[in-house]
């Protein structure tokens, strides 16, 4: 029976780890997708500002 146990809490445990892991994985993904379109963003307003001149 505590070998049951022990199992089902390490299975639990992997589960958590593995959701930590794509929530940082997700995390960083949303970070560089956010960066670069902030970039865009910059690069559209520089561009903008040399046409007008």
């Amino acid at each position: 029976m505590r070998f049951i146990i022990n199992q089902i809490q390490s299975s639990n445990m992997a589960d958590a780890a593995s959701t930590d892991k794509f929530q940082v994985v997700v995390a960083v993904i949303a970070v560089i997708f956010l960066g670069i379109v902030a970039y865009l963003i910059s690069l559209d307003f520089k561009i903008k500002k040399q046409e007008n001149k």
